[in-house]
């Protein structure tokens, strides 16, 4: 399928409280970015790096806080209640519904508190990250491009998934199963509670023997504020860490996608449809559209321009295709193929699995090295990855 006019989406209620709160904070700052103005967005020097990694580090640590905060609330409303249902009291008795009630209450009060703050703290953090990259979101000379990349940041600080149709007609979803889909979405929700209940759990089957029941009756409550600080400051590293990397995408795709073309021959029909489908491929085969990958896919199409009416999406088309490409445009295929696998700061099982057949359709031997050495110096904010591209 050919790219046709972009169709407007429905924005999330969240993500356009997020931009909303981005531009009321970028138009109240008056500090300027520190970045240095020779730099661009996704090349970090010394300072830039150390200002983020800062950034990061502090919005961990009030995470962590904020978790360790609301499990100990939990716990005391535990402890604090349990002489409403004395142990042996009946699961179905009002004394059981009591004891539930006041623990149900302050748990939920001091969850609805944390997430509050949590989400406020993130978005904060996000738009902090932005800023020492060099990032003006709200600029006089504001384009679409930038319009995007706002709305990417504010779903990653708010842990909104991407969109999964690209406009051109690329549907992430085409070899996915539905069910998984579902699953994997059920796990996430239940994170923390799963992981607070399986370790209360095995305190209960293991410690057993060691402490005296009393003991590990009145311990097993505050199980879950560790539990809870420590998968706060995993996430909140985490979203931070895909907040930096949507930052800089942009800029290094545009500049990836430049050095690739650069040196590249007249494409014939064939080798431009090979090249869009590349990014096609892999946003089918990471299951997701990563606001990376539509910024690459974007700037793949400024540079082949028009395909025809092929459908893009078709992972088998891009693989059956390659052998029949003259060396130079089968280089070139799978050097866009290899930007597409890394531009979201991961080189998963199924990309490697698409890197793999590439090759093979290609007739070249399997070799990650170099897709890995770019994707480190993706992630890392390097300079010029010109060797890094050339050895692919």
């Amino acid at each position: 399928m050919s790219p046709g006019p972009r169709r407007p989406l429905e924005t999330p209620l969240l993500q356009r409280v997020a931009v909303q709160y981005f531009e009321r904070r970028s138009r109240a700052e008056a500090r300027p970015s520190p970045a240095a103005a020779a730099d661009a967005v996704h090349v970090l020097n010394a300072r830039e790096r150390a200002a983020m990694r800062a950034v990061q580090r502090g919005a961990v640590g009030r995470s962590a806080a904020a978790g360790a905060l609301s499990g100990l609330v939990a716990a005391v409303a535990e402890v604090g209640a349990q002489p409403l249902a004395p142990e042996g009291t009946e699961v179905l008795s009002r004394a059981s519904l009591e004891f539930w009630l006041v623990v149900g209450v302050a748990t939920g009060v001091a969850s609805v508190l944390e997430l509050l703050f949590l989400s406020w703290d993130i978005l904060r953090s996000t738009h902090e990250l932005a800023r020492v990259a060099g990032l003006e979101l709200f600029g006089p000379n504001r384009t679409a491009s930038d319009a995007a990349l706002v709305e990417a940041l504010a779903r990653a600080a708010l842990e909104l998934p991407n969109p999964l149709v690209h406009p051109a007609g690329i549907d992430a979803r085409r070899e996915s199963s539905r069910l998984r889909l579902v699953l994997a979405s059920l796990a996430y929700k239940a994170k923390v509670g799963v992981t607070s209940f399986l370790l209360k759990l095995l305190l209960r089957r293991v410690l057993g023997r060691v402490l005296v029941r009393g003991t590990l009756q009145a311990l097993l409550p505050f199980v879950g504020v560790p539990v809870t600080a420590a998968w706060n400051a995993l996430v909140t590293w985490w979203v931070l860490r895909e907040a930096r990397i949507r930052a800089m995408g942009p800029s290094a795709t545009r500049a990836l996608v430049d050095a690739l073309f650069a040196d590249a021959p007249p494409l014939s029909p064939e080798g431009r449809l090979s090249a869009a489908r590349a990014v096609a491929a892999s946003i089918v085969r990471t299951q997701d559209l990563h606001p990376n990958l539509t910024a690459l896919f974007d700037d793949v199409m400024r540079q082949v321009g028009d395909v025809g009416r092929a459908e893009l999406d078709d992972v088998g088309a891009f693989l059956a295709g390659l052998p029949a490409l003259p060396p130079a445009e089968q280089r070139l295929s799978l050097a866009v193929l290899a930007v597409a696998c890394i531009v979201d700061g991961r080189f998963s099982k199924r990309e490697q699995a698409l890197w793999s057949d590439a090759l093979a359709a290609a007739g070249r031997p399997h070799d990650v090295t170099a897709i890995e050495r770019l994707r480190v110096a993706f992630v890392r904010g390097d300079g010029p990855v010109d060797d890094a591209l050339r050895a692919l």
